[in-house]
């Protein structure tokens, strides 16, 4: 077991630099402190019971599944003086320049006049309490209800390196960009380093390093509340260096290093989201993914040995066949912490156009995220997979030549640690995400390389 404990104690220092939770009252809509009494709101039920808001999009949304009549008063603060006034004859200011805990940009004024003065230096637009109302019903206004995920608050995203961890309000568009590069090292048998020498007696060539890059373009669209659809198509591009031994015409060996590498289109992934359960703090759904076999399997380059030499498996673009991922994400909230918990379980169907299919996939990740602020968080992630051998094999690899060209040398268990930053910018519509992945055990069922470090950054819009 290859468990580096100053890897993971690094990246739990990471995550904790965000502090310790507060002590302050929670918002009753939210569930997040209250912090800045500029934006608090309040609201008094005739039963005599009041709830408290950290921000006036926040009132705006706890109303949207109550009854408002039953209130006996609806209390937001001026901004100028720090005290409670009535929302409903209120001036609001929505600006960029003045931004409140949960992201819509609001403060409210009992002057409508330095309202506008406000306006003129800091820019935005003004509303009534109706107006407010009216506009909070646009997925782009400002912050929705939408029960367990809230897309103002960065710790609600999930790390990086999660696909499909939340859904989208009916309507709810975004595009993503995704950038991915692994890269790997030397060799294990197992989950013990092995020496060239070793491989040499079993392989005419042994791999020394290999970069992975890929660019991810994404787009989910939810038709409805509960449902939300991913389209997602990646650019691959794979680079190995090897050293091969060849032997002289006297009877000596030569040690000879040389590269290969591939690039082009990788599998077209068609995903589902389906909601189960979405409360304030909890939420469950289903993912689902096909897998279209779109990734060019059958990439050449030259090589020492031939001019034009079919790449092995792990250097080819896509899995050749119909993929089936199915599984679900758990989620939660409590103040300014998050968490999560996905596995998915990856089908390989029928054989591919080299008769062959790569091995089922199973894996599962947990992290847990704090929001450093409400537009910066950090995360930790823990995730484990476990994957099938290779079944068949392409007739035209030779599994003598190299360990990448023997099916027996694919499959294994790996268990990575990762430290991650979400950022929102642009009225939160903008995600910036960023992820650092080290291996924390690798067991590999013949000889493979060594994974070291992974990097994913993404930015994701949501157009509405």
């Amino acid at each position: 077991m290859r468990l580096n404990k100053s890897i993971f104690t690094l990246l739990l220092c990471l995550f904790l630099t965000g502090g310790v939770l507060s002590q302050t009252q929670q918002c009753s809509h939210c569930k997040m402190d209250i912090k800045d009494d500029n934006f608090r709101a309040k609201a008094s039920h005739k039963s005599g019971k009041s709830y408290h808001f950290d921000a006036i999009e926040c009132l705006v949304n706890y109303l949207k599944t109550k009854d408002e009549l039953s209130f006996s008063e609806l209390l937001v603060t001026d901004y100028p003086s720090g005290k409670y006034i009535a929302a409903k004859t209120a001036t609001f200011l929505k600006s960029e320049g003045l931004p409140s805990p949960m992201g819509a940009d609001l403060s409210a004024f009992e002057n409508s006049s330095e309202a506008q003065k406000t306006k003129t230096q800091k820019g935005g637009e003004t509303y009534s309490w109706e107006e407010i109302k009216k506009r909070f019903e646009t997925s782009n206004f400002g912050s929705l209800h939408q029960g367990h995920h809230n897309h103002n608050r960065a710790d609600s995203y999930a790390p990086t390196g999660i696909m499909g961890d939340h859904l989208h309000p009916k309507g709810g568009l975004m595009i993503s960009l995704k950038y991915m590069n692994m890269a790997m090292s030397d060799n294990l048998r197992g989950s013990d380093e092995i020496a060239d020498d070793e491989i040499f007696q079993e392989y005419m060539v042994a791999p020394q390093e290999m970069t992975m890059q890929m660019y991810m373009l994404g787009i989910m669209y939810a038709p409805s509340d509960k449902l939300t659809l991913m389209l997602m198509q990646n650019i691959a591009m794979r680079e190995m260096d090897l050293t091969a031994r060849m032997s002289m015409p006297n009877g000596m060996t030569m040690l000879r290093d040389f590269s290969t590498s591939s690039d082009g289109l990788g599998d077209l992934k068609l995903g589902v989201l389906y909601g189960l359960l979405a409360k304030e703090r909890i939420s469950f759904h289903l993912n689902g993914q096909l897998n279209f076999p779109i990734g060019d399997i059958q990439n050449r380059d030259a090589t020492p040995m031939m001019a034009d030499a079919k790449l092995p498996y792990a250097m080819q673009l896509g899995s050749g066949t119909f993929d089936i991922t199915l599984g679900g994400t758990l989620k939660g909230s409590s103040n300014q912490f998050s968490w999560g918990l996905q596995q998915l379980n990856t089908i390989r169907t029928g054989m591919s156009s080299e008769d062959y299919r790569f091995g089922n996939i199973y894996q599962i990740s947990s992290w847990l995220a704090y929001g450093i602020s409400q537009k910066v968080s950090t995360s930790i992630r823990i995730a484990a997979q476990s994957e099938g051998e290779i079944e068949g094999a392409d007739p035209e690899l030779n599994p003598m030549m190299v360990t990448t060209a023997d099916t027996a040398n694919y499959g294994g268990e790996l268990v990575r640690g990762s430290a991650g930053l979400n950022v929102l910018l642009v009225n939160n519509s903008l995600i910036l995400g960023a992820e650092l992945g080290l291996p924390l055990y690798q067991n590999y069922n013949g000889i493979f390389m060594e994974e070291d470090l992974t990097l994913q950054l993404s930015a994701k819009y949501n157009l509405f």
